[in-house]
């Protein structure tokens, strides 16, 4: 089965500040003038963050479940609305499953993520350290994770670098979230982003948590970046910890397959190691499942 674990539901105006729709924007221009494609970048606007239901629906086709959320975070401009998630998970549940953002430090965010639990059928929480400006260090922000933990419900955590420049990068790093690891050694965890720039530290971090993880969405755009961490993983034998993320709308899953089966390219020709043919397949048809559902899949 592939499953995308990582992928988005928000547009502008609804769920975005203009502030932050104005920064993905030029976030998104420099990225497609690096790649060649200036003449595409001129013609977009402040809807480039957009993930519509329509949108998130056809993109979705490219793979057999997917994981869809919004984000909470006032102070970097996006609210998304948990009902919006809920109400699109449950018009399409043989392919989307919908998980709840709650912003940990905020009053009422348990009370919050119950609701959209009992009441909802919401099965995860997405949160982000940097976005929502709460230290993942900070004890008194863990009753939720405590709940997650009983209610056995993964957490996908945004810990690395992003483009609004309200966001707070000092609570960014990965390595961060060791002690909150420690406190709930059965909660599942997923590092987004192999939390880049840190990826080093993701793979050591996963490597001694027994339950954290992290997806692989949204780094193949720096091939040879991709590639130190990818076989930085492997030698630390921790492929089967990554898992298959879009990040859509930044991206679709057949954009990161393709980026996948390519993250040798940039050693072609040389004696540095390559990563197995059979660790990326793993990551595209079986790992993700395995964490979600404890399947190995077929």
């Amino acid at each position: 089965m592939r499953v995308d674990i990582h992928s988005h539901l928000m547009w502008y105006p609804d769920h975005i500040s203009e502030r932050t729709a104005a920064e993905a924007l030029a976030a998104k221009r420099v990225k497609l003038a690096r790649s060649g494609g200036r003449s595409y970048a001129a013609h977009l606007d402040l809807h480039v963050q957009d993930a519509t239901p329509k949108e998130h629906l056809a993109a979705a086709a490219q793979a057999d479940r997917v994981v869809v959320f919004g984000l909470h975070a006032r102070p970097t401009g996006f609210l998304v609305p948990n009902d919006v998630i809920a109400e699109y998970a449950a018009a399409h549940p043989d392919r989307i499953e919908g998980w709840a953002s709650v912003n940990p430090a905020e009053p009422g965010a348990v009370a919050e993520f119950e609701r959209c639990v009992h009441d909802l059928g919401l099965r995860g929480l997405k949160v982000g350290p940097a976005y929502q400006h709460w230290d993942p260090r900070d004890s008194s922000t863990w009753e939720v994770f405590a709940l997650c933990e009983r209610l056995n419900l993964p957490v996908m955590v945004h810990q690395g670098a992003t483009f609004p420049s309200t966001a707070r990068l000092d609570l960014a790093a990965p390595m961060l979230l060791e002690p909150l690891a420690m406190a709930f050694p059965r909660l599942r965890i997923v590092i987004a982003h192999l939390g880049h720039p840190w990826e080093q530290d993701v793979v050591v971090l996963i490597r001694k948590a027994p339950n954290v993880y992290s997806d692989v969405s949204a780094c193949h755009y720096r091939p040879y970046q991709f590639w130190r961490a990818m076989i930085t993983a492997y030698e630390y034998g921790v492929t089967d910890k990554l898992l298959l993320g879009s990040d859509f709308p930044s991206a679709t899953v057949n954009d990161v397959i393709a980026g996948l089966r390519a993250v040798n390219d940039v050693v072609a020709g040389t004696a540095l190691p390559r990563l197995p043919d059979e660790d990326i397949e793993a990551i595209i048809e079986r790992n993700a499942e395995r964490f979600l559902y404890g399947s190995a899949g077929t």
